[in-house]
């Protein structure tokens, strides 16, 4: 029984965190194609370029001072904050739930970039540097929960967070 645990465990640490990740970096590399106004399109396609370019900027920043002191040598699991991971479901619902009342439309592209920047830096450290791996742990999958669980409770994406006038045919789940 504690190898079946440890498997599962080994599984959801190792395969399904960075496995959100990447299908939040997919999905935000591709948002430009369905949005239905040229301009926001190509502004998320710009904001998508810009947050790639940002999260190598700080790549080579970070990497240029590890190899003058070294990397650090952490396990990848460092533990969960319950109490972030249950905040992060809170702001991850309340993002889904009234983000599109609250930002204008315009900010798509801004989103896009700190959405992008954010994905490939938290990828980066969770399994290569792991300094905040148990701040990233409880944020990535806080997030996650409050996100389904708004989907759960309506049928608002996150295409129609970040376009509120895209049509329900062409929007996808986050997941």
């Amino acid at each position: 029984m504690g190898n079946l645990l440890r498997t599962i465990f080994d599984f959801v640490i190792w395969i399904f965190v960075p496995f959100i990740l990447f299908m939040i970096i997919r999905y935000l590399r591709g948002i430009h194609k369905r949005a239905e106004d040229p301009r926001y399109a190509d502004a998320t396609k710009s904001g998508f370029r810009a947050g790639f370019i940002l999260f190598i900027i700080m790549l080579i920043y970070e990497v240029g001072g590890f190899l003058k002191a070294g990397f650090p040598d952490r396990e990848i699991y460092q533990g969960i904050d319950l109490p972030l991971a249950l905040l992060g479901a809170i702001v991850g619902f309340v993002l889904f739930s009234g983000g599109k009342r609250v930002l204008p439309a315009q900010v798509s592209g801004w989103i896009t970039l700190v959405m992008t920047f954010i994905s490939f830096y938290a990828l980066l450290h969770y399994l290569f540097i792991r300094t905040y791996n148990e701040p990233l742990l409880s944020l990535i999958l806080g997030i996650t929960f409050g996100a389904l669980a708004h989907s759960a409770t309506s049928p608002t994406t996150l295409q129609e967070f970040l376009h509120p006038g895209s049509s329900e045919h062409d929007t996808h789940s986050l997941l």
